[in-house]
Order: C-alpha cells, then structure tokens, then sequence
C-alpha cells in the first residue's frame, strides 16, 4: 500500500457512527404503498418553474417527517416543496393490514399556476431505501450493485450516487467513493462526514500519481470538514503539486491542532512530521526542517526515516557538486550528511568526502586518512572505504619514502581489489590495480 495512503489512515476520523435515515420495515407480506391523501400547502414564495421529488419518512404511528431532497430541477423551490411535504397527509403502510413504517417520495410541479403533485414512489424493496439497508447491515458489495444498476437508468440521480459513495467509502474504495461524490454534487448534511472523509483519502492516494485531481478532491473536502484530516490531505496534496510553501503552511497548521488534541497520539504526529520533512525538503528549506527532524527522532527514537530522508539530499548536493568537479563545494555537503546519527549514511558521506579530497588539486592527505579510519570503522569490509585508506598511505609513501608505510598501503589497497572482485565493481577493482602495479615498480610512489 502507498505510504501515503497510509498516513490518511492514521490521521481519520472515526466515522462509524454517520446517521442514516431510520430502516424502514421490511414486508414479506402483503404490502399496501403509502400515498398522500391531502396535498399541503405552502407560505415560501416560489420562482419559476421546477420539479422537486423528496423523500418522506411515513411512520407506523401516523406521523412523518421529510427527510430529504432527492432531487430538484430548480432550487428556489425547494422549500416551498418541503413544506408541502410536511403539510400533507398520507395513508400510511401496511404490511397484510398492519401499519409499518415505510418511505414515500412526492414529487411537486411548480408553475405560475401553483402547485401539483406528480405522485410518488415508494422506498422498501424497489427504492433507495433498498440500497441504505444493504449499507446498514454491512452488505456494500450488494449495494454498489445494486447503486450502479439504478444508475444505467439514471445516471446522474444524485441520492443513487451519493449512496453508490457511501457504499463504495464502507468498502475502502475511496478513489471511486470520492468519484461518486463528486458526480452527486453537494451531499448534504447527511453524507457530508463520509464525503470528506472519502474525498481526503482519495486525495492523500492520488497525491502522487494525479495531483491536480487530488488537489480538487482535498479542497472539496475542507469545504465540507476544516478539521485535521481535511487539511492534511490538502497539505499532501499541494506537496503532491510542488505547491511547498502552501504544504508546509497547512501541515503547520494541522500540526498545531493535533498538540492542541489531547486525543491525538504519537502516530498522527509522525505522520504529520513525516510530510513537514518532505515539504521543507521540496522547498529546499533544510534549516527550518530541523525542529521536525527533532521531534520524529523523539517520537521514534529506533526510526532512522528522517536521518535517511534528509541525508539523501546532502549526500545527493554533495555527488552532484563532485560530478561539476567542484569538490570544495562537495566537501561541507558532506560533512552534513555526515553529522547526522545514521551510521549509514556516515558511511557514505565519509567515502564522498575522501574522493573529493583525494581529487583536490592539493590533496590534504591527513584529512583523507582521516575520514577513511572513520568509514573503515563503521565497516572494514568496504571496499571503497580499504581503497581510500591505501589512497592516504601511498600519499604518506610518496612524501614518506617509508618502507612500513608502504606495506601498510599494499594491505589496504589488495584487500579494496579483492572485495570490489567480491561485489562485481570491476572499475574499481581495475583501478586500483593500476595503482598497485605503480606501487610495486622500483621507485613506486603516488601515481
């Protein structure tokens, strides 16, 4: 799974308790639909022309209540449409003669004439209500079918898409959830929290490999939810846009809120430092990055990540300067890499530094020995590491004139050859044999 898909995890809020419309019952038996018995009125002024359909909740005890808007051609008429709904009376339910709760969706015509009713459909079995029972009772697969069915007949009902996201969000199918969202449009108060929810876990999985699409998906979801999460997603997804300066600004921010959580734990704080540390890296802001490193290496004191995140980039300055043959310019970059308490990459940076050393125009041969002693101590067996130390000896042999200094280069440097042999690093291993074959002449010195 990718990383960052991951962090939106770690980061997201509990969404198990997002309230669907109560269940209605479930008839085996002889079902009578309800149906409005006398239409309401309404008091909101309407403007233009337009069909509003609704979802109406008819209890087994008479009352009712609308629920929602299925849909609405003309938007300054959907008040007027729900107090008609609520106005109404409706013959209730009945399931072989007994009142049952059920759903019923009116849909009302509105013109300069006033208002008619173009009947209604009724949920349970057939409807909506079907595919929020799929969903109540843990049958997503079901209800994505089932969703997806509706919608070759209607393909942009709005209340089928918003339950095709819910269903597909239960189903840890965020990419296709926020796809479903999206192509609902608003989701109401009702499905706002898993539409975010959906929205920013798309986001944070898209970062990478869509970026402008994750941004559109994260900035709808802070327009629905401006918590942690919300914002997180944005942050990666900025980052994910090269937008660095933006990234950094709102993983601050989350940062801030989630010290200020009492309930957040160490993980969501890493995984926010985790970005932080990318965003400065993007924005080439190392100093600033320092207190982030800090606090990742205090949250996971055994977790190397951040040493390693922060050392590629100045053991890549340092071989990319080395490359320009700028080695006095390689040589500091190093040296960074090199402070950082990673035994690994100090072993990298030690060798960079003694290369660029040894390439210097006037090589400083103390300091060459001296960072190869301090690679040869993280590992022996390097061979890179055995060839800089012989490196600074036939240096010292060449000024020296010393026999001993000379066996001591020749150990060194056969023991380089025969593990750049071991490791398959034939350049290596030819060059220093060129050098022993000068070492060995008469008079051998510093090729």
């Amino acid at each position: 799974m990718n990383p960052r898909y991951w962090l939106a995890c770690a980061l997201a809020v509990s969404l198990a308790g997002v309230a669907l419309p109560a269940v209605a019952a479930q008839c085996t038996g002889n079902l009578t639909a309800p149906r409005i018995e006398h239409m309401g009125t309404h008091a909101t002024p309407t403007t233009g022309n337009g069909t509003v359909r609704l979802q109406v909740q008819i209890n087994a005890n008479g009352s009712h209540a609308v629920t929602r808007i299925l849909s609405s051609t003309n938007h300054a008429d959907d008040q007027a449409a729900k107090e008609v709904a609520q106005s109404s009376t409706y013959v209730r339910a009945t399931c072989s003669g007994r009142p049952v709760t059920w759903f019923y969706d009116p849909t009302f015509h509105f013109s300069g004439s006033g208002v008619s009713s173009g009947g209604g459909s009724t949920g349970g079995a057939s409807g909506t209500n079907r595919i929020e029972g799929m969903i109540r009772t843990g049958r997503y697969d079901e209800a994505k079918s089932a969703a997806q069915q509706a919608l070759t007949s209607h393909p942009n009902d709005p209340a089928v898409l918003r339950l095709l996201g819910v269903a597909d969000y239960y189903s840890h199918d965020y990419d296709d959830a926020a796809d479903a969202f999206s192509r609902a449009g608003n989701p109401g108060r009702l499905y706002s929290a898993v539409a975010a929810q959906s929205y920013a876990s798309a986001a944070v999985h898209l970062s990478q490999t869509q970026p402008q699409k994750a941004l559109a998906y994260a900035q709808k979801a802070v327009a629905l939810d401006h918590g942690a999460n919300s914002r997180f997603a944005l942050g990666v997804a900025q980052a994910g846009n090269k937008e660095y300066s933006a990234a950094i600004a709102t993983l601050q921010g989350v940062h801030a809120t989630l010290l200020a959580d009492p309930h957040s734990d160490a993980q969501q704080q890493y995984a926010i430092d985790q970005q932080l540390l990318s965003a400065y890296v993007g924005a080439g802001e190392l100093t600033q990055a320092q207190p982030t490193i800090d606090e990742m290496h205090r949250l996971q004191p055994s977790n190397n990540a951040p040493f390693d995140t922060i050392g590629s980039v100045y053991l890549n300055s340092c071989q990319a300067a080395m490359n320009a043959k700028n080695y006095a310019q390689a040589i500091p970059l190093c040296q960074k890499a090199a402070a950082l308490p990673d035994s690994r990459i100090q072993l990298v940076a030690y060798i960079d530094m003694g290369y660029a050393e040894a390439n210097m125009t006037t090589p400083d041969t103390a300091q060459l020995k001296a960072d190869a002693d301090k690679a040869l101590a993280i590992d022996a067996n390097d061979p890179r590491a055995n060839f800089l130390e012989g490196m600074a000896l036939v240096e010292q042999y060449g000024a020296s004139h010393s026999v001993s200094t000379k066996q001591q280069a020749l150990v060194y440097l056969n023991k380089a050859d025969a593990e750049a042999k071991a490791a398959g690093d034939t350049a290596l291993a030819q060059n220093i044999e060129h050098i022993l074959t000068q070492l060995n002449a008469a008079g051998g010195g510093m090729p």
